[in-house]
């Protein structure tokens, strides 16, 4: 936690500083240690440091640190420790992967090898490791083809040799590089992270209830608001999050304007009548409902059709400028009506005050991203793999809030 506070991710850099910087010699006893140890330490106590993430959320809820008042969801793309060069098709991965089997035959009887015994324990983990790699990559490989349509798109799936867990993402540059999304929910009080993941979705639609579980069961207690941008915004996680009872504010997509072809009389020439459920056109004529249907388009959208009859509309003198195609039906109108979640989301969200504390949500949860790329120095993932990356974004997450913890003790005692 020390080197990441520092801006140190690397393992072996770590190790080079417990033999000359005063800080890491005090931190071992002017022991010496082994990069490999740092490494599979880092990767290995996923149980340990989970409870120790949670535990120290306990103790920041006990000092009124944490109040899950309201809290802020947003993802960043963290590249992996793979170059684009290694993002290859099946064939190519297979014929690496034989030519790394090949190369294990050809090296004979460890025994017989005049090299030292750290020397060929480095090799041999070499070997085993990129051989291990190559053949999670042809089952990734699999994965990928399974979402995609079409024998060519199948064809031509791609995945990284090096990390095969990684997926290709836009980043906020332009670029399109191997990464994963992490996934960080941070209490809006005083920006202390709750909540992080990892995952291999670009998209951040499917991340919102996912966070929400995540937090109710390391804290014991939901949310009582959540605040999230666009990306997550949907209709689906609107109603769900109603469902669940937890207010949630984010920024969705203003509702269609109701215009329609060009030269037709528009839908806001016609008065619908609530309390007789029916439209009246402009000449007085009715529009009698034909059905509802759901929106395939839209979830929690129902269209209700309305529709007049063609002894009306063939005679009507403005036919030319309403529905001047229909030879066998008269003039038709749909209304769309959104599901009282919906409806509830965009009145709220009309607020001011709505409006005000959904822009308070970068100041929160995109700095603490900010720090963790910056001052930890997490641009790029230093392991490969998804346990592994999610344990690496653990440890940065951990040495976030302990730095604020500090930060504030010493606020609140300067205060006092």
């Amino acid at each position: 936690m020390y080197a990441y506070s520092q801006g140190i991710g690397s393992a072996r850099e770590v190790a080079r500083r417990c033999e000359y910087d005063p800080a890491f010699q005090w931190l071992t006893g002017l022991d010496e240690v082994n990069y490999h140890t740092l490494a599979d330490f880092r990767v290995e106590k996923q149980k340990e440091l989970d409870e120790l993430f949670t535990q120290v959320l306990a103790a920041l809820s006990k000092e009124g640190w944490i109040t899950l008042e309201q809290v802020m969801q947003d993802g960043t793309k963290i590249k992996a420790q793979a170059s684009t060069r290694s993002y290859q098709r099946e064939g190519t991965i297979r014929e690496h992967l034989e030519r790394a089997r090949r190369r294990v035959v050809e090296m004979g009887d460890p025994n017989q090898d005049e090299t030292s015994p750290k020397t060929k324990q480095a090799r041999e983990r070499a070997r085993r490791e990129r051989e291990q790699r190559l053949e999670s990559a042809l089952e990734e490989l699999g994965k990928i083809r399974e979402h995609k349509e079409g024998a060519k798109a199948k064809s031509a799936a791609r995945v990284s040799g090096s990390d095969p867990q990684a997926r290709v993402m836009h980043h906020s540059d332009g670029g399109l590089t191997l990464s994963y999304n992490a996934q960080i929910s941070a209490d809006a009080a005083h920006g202390l992270i709750v909540g992080v993941e990892v995952t291999q979705d670009a998209n951040d639609t499917a991340q919102l209830l996912p966070a929400v579980e995540r937090i109710e069961e390391r804290l014991q207690q939901k949310p009582r608001q959540m605040v999230a941008d666009g990306g997550y915004t949907t209709r689906e996680n609107i109603e769900k999050m109603a469902e669940r009872g937890i207010d949630f504010l984010g920024s969705m997509e203003k509702t269609a304007s109701g215009a329609t072809a060009p030269q037709r009389l528009p839908p806001s020439a016609f008065i619908y009548q609530p309390e007789t459920n029916r439209y009246i056109c402009p000449e007085g004529k009715r529009l009698q409902p034909q059905g509802r249907f759901h929106n395939k388009k839209k979830r929690g959208v129902m269209n209700y059709r309305y529709e007049a009859k063609i002894s009306d509309c063939e005679p009507c003198i403005r036919k030319p400028e309403c529905c001047p195609e229909n030879r066998s039906r008269g003039r038709g109108l749909l209304r769309r009506v959104e599901n009282a979640a919906i409806v509830a989301f965009r009145e709220k969200m009309a607020r001011p005050e709505a409006q005000a504390q959904y822009r308070r949500r970068g100041r929160v949860v995109e700095f603490c991203h900010a720090w963790i790329k910056s001052k930890l120095g997490l641009r790029q993932f230093h392991v490969r793999g998804m346990v592994k990356v999610r344990m690496e974004m653990l440890w940065a997450c951990l040495t976030y809030n302990l730095q604020q913890w500090i930060r504030l003790s010493k606020l609140d005692a300067v205060l006092s």
